[in-house]
This record gives structure tokens, sequence and C-alpha cells, in this order.
């Protein structure tokens, strides 16, 4: 599922952007759902925090009350994973955007080629979409989804009885078996013994068949 957010205080450009997704994501075979929004209201706030997955944002930049920027800071505070689109109509608003730590996907300007543009960037989401992987499990109640590129390392502690999902960003523990959580794993995993994968990504090789994390807190001997 993937969920478009959208925000726009002209309803003629928010209709349009509507259309524009359903046109784009017709003919995909994916399943997807709009939420449109001329406003900062509560229930955008609220789906910001929300727990629901794909979530892509599609932003003007300039609305009555707020910044999109401003919308976009409130994300990333939170939310590191979502995919964000400025719209703009309003150029001299660029390099701030270009220039800002807000992780943006693309913008588009709403003078050249608006429906074409904003179709081809919603068209490069989706392969991203598509070719991201990531595992899903339970952690103290709350359902997490973790991308592959995240994950540092995945390990099991039999005397605890749970799997340790280390992350760039933090770590989870989950009582999900680690063959299930291990068993889709790719080529980008290496695995270290029977209770214990690190990501080739994230590991930085030494001498000596050893290799140490990227926040080098933690050291393994790569058999």
């Amino acid at each position: 599922m993937v969920n478009f957010i959208v925000c726009e205080d002209n309803q003629i450009i928010l209709q349009r952007n509507v259309d524009i997704i359903n046109k784009t994501m017709f003919g995909n075979n994916i399943n997807y759902k709009i939420y449109a929004f001329s406003s900062y209201t509560e229930h955008f706030k609220n789906l910001i925090k929300s727990n629901i997955e794909n979530k892509i944002y599609i932003l003007d930049i300039e609305l009555d009350e707020i910044s999109g920027i401003t919308i976009a800071r409130d994300i990333r505070d939170i939310d590191l994973e979502s995919l964000i689109v400025i719209s703009t109509s309003h150029t001299d608003y660029l390099p701030y955007a270009l220039k800002s730590k807000l992780m943006l996907f693309d913008f588009v300007s709403k003078f050249e080629d608006y429906d074409e543009n904003l179709s081809d960037v919603i068209l490069k989401i989706l392969n991203s979409v598509k070719a991201r992987k990531y595992i899903k499990f339970k952690c103290k109640g709350k359902e997490e989804k973790i991308y592959f590129e995240d994950i540092t390392f995945i390990k099991y502690l039999p005397e605890k009885n749970i799997t340790l999902i280390k992350t760039k960003h933090g770590q989870f523990e989950t009582y999900k078996s680690f063959k299930i959580l291990t068993k889709d794993l790719d080529n980008s995993f290496k695995k270290i013994n029977e209770n214990y994968y690190i990501n080739k990504s994230n590991a930085v090789p030494n001498k000596r068949n050893t290799f140490s994390h990227k926040n080098k807190k933690e050291r393994s001997v790569i058999k």
C-alpha cells in the first residue's frame, strides 16, 4: 500500500494533484490511498505521526498560514523514511529547499509541464518503493518496518530468547523468530554465525579478517 498525502491550499491545484496521482497509478498493480488537505490540520499532523507504510508527501511550498518546508521539517523530526516532494510556483524558495537538510525526494515547478513532471516523479518514487526491501516485526507491542539499508546487524540472543535488530537510528528487540526474520535477507548481508547477520554495507573491514560497525562500538570476526 502506498499512501499519498497531498497538501495544497489552491483547491483547483489540489484536485489537479489528485487527478495526476490517479492517472499515474492507473495500470500499476499497487494499492494506494490519497489523503488530500488544503491546510495543516490535526488530521494531517496525526497522519505524520501514524505508522502507515510508504508515505509520499506532495507539499505546496507556500500555504496560507505555513510553509511546506516547515511541514517537511516536522515530518523529518519523527520520520526519516517517507518521501517528500515539493511543488512550487515560488522559484525564490528553491535554493533554500535544496540546501535544507530535509532529504527532499524532488521538487516540481508549477510553471513548466507540471502534470507530466509530477507524474514522472511519482513513477520514480514507485520504482524506489518497489526496490526497497524490509523486515517487519513487533517491538513493545508496536509494528515496526525496517529497510535493509538501515540495518547494521541482526543478532539472536538465546539467553533472553529475543532477536536484537541494530539500525542506523537505534535498536529494537523482538520475540519474532530469528529464522523467519532472516530468511529473506539478500546478499548485502553476511552470516557471521548461526545467530548473527551483519549488513556489509554498514560494516567497515579491518585487518585480520575482522570488521567494525560504522558506529565503531562493536567488532566481530568474519568467518
